[in-house]
């Protein structure tokens, strides 16, 4: 599969202010080629078509470039979730089950760059949702990540969320985090528990991501279906948070 990411022209203009942009789109091509341990900044800039010290106008490190991929790659993420869930409302299973599934197809698709993003992409520092998101009584707290309780705004989009986020793997996050959050709501669920939901949820299917990347499901079961496994799992865990909230007689 050819996962080569066309960000800029030919032969980008970097004298107008497209430096940056422009070796943080050849760095993410080369990290989606060859992986980020044989990355480095005399490829990035070879495939940029500039100077090897031309990165250095606006990165210190290779890491700092890295960074900036890993980031560009919950962008790329957040936009295939919006796309896949386009057409549909915000809250319902089938939403939250797209929304999974995208995140396995994105996974397929950028194995390399799926694993900078979750095991080489450093936060400093480090942040604690616990902290940051907004509580029951507290509702002011967290409010400039993500207006969670909000759940009655249909104009709810991601882009303030990747705006406002301290990165975008939190504003990326966020997505399943609101979903939820309307789910709780519209099913007489208190919402506090959104991030406690969340993190269950994503443990799923972030394991069902690696697994098909580093290859155990076509070792141990070729045939089995990821979105079936998601589809399923997220079908099963809701329905079973609904019953287990009904009270007993």
């Amino acid at each position: 599969m050819n996962s080569k990411i066309n960000h800029k022209k030919d032969k980008p203009n970097y004298h107008h202010g497209d430096l940056r942009e422009t070796l943080i789109g050849a760095a993410v091509n080369l990290v989606c080629e060859q992986g980020a341990e044989s990355f480095t900044l005399k490829g990035a800039s070879k495939a940029a078509g500039v100077s090897v010290a031309a990165p250095y106008r606006h990165f210190s490190d290779k890491a700092e470039l890295l960074f900036e991929v890993a980031e560009q790659g919950f962008q790329m993420l957040v936009n295939l979730m919006l796309t896949k869930t386009n057409d549909m409302k915000p809250g319902e299973i089938d939403t939250i089950s797209k929304l999974g599934c995208a995140y396995v197809d994105f996974a397929s698709t950028y194995p390399t760059l799926f694993r900078l993003m979750f095991r080489d992409h450093q936060h400093d520092p480090e942040i604690n949702l616990n902290t940051m998101l907004p509580s029951k009584g507290c509702p002011e707290k967290g409010a400039a990540i993500i207006d969670i309780f909000e759940v009655s705004n249909p104009d709810f989009t991601a882009n303030a969320l990747m705006r406002d986020a301290p990165t975008k793997g939190i504003g990326c996050y966020s997505l399943l985090l609101k979903n939820i959050a309307v789910f709780l709501v519209k099913n007489g669920l208190d919402p506090s528990n959104t991030l406690h939901v969340s993190t269950q949820m994503w443990a799923t299917v972030h394991g069902t991501a690696c697994l098909l990347i580093d290859r155990n499901f076509q070792n141990l079961v070729p045939d089995i279906s990821t979105d079936e496994i998601i589809e399923q799992s997220t079908q099963y865990y809701l329905a079973g948070l609904l019953q287990s909230s009904k009270p007993t007689t």
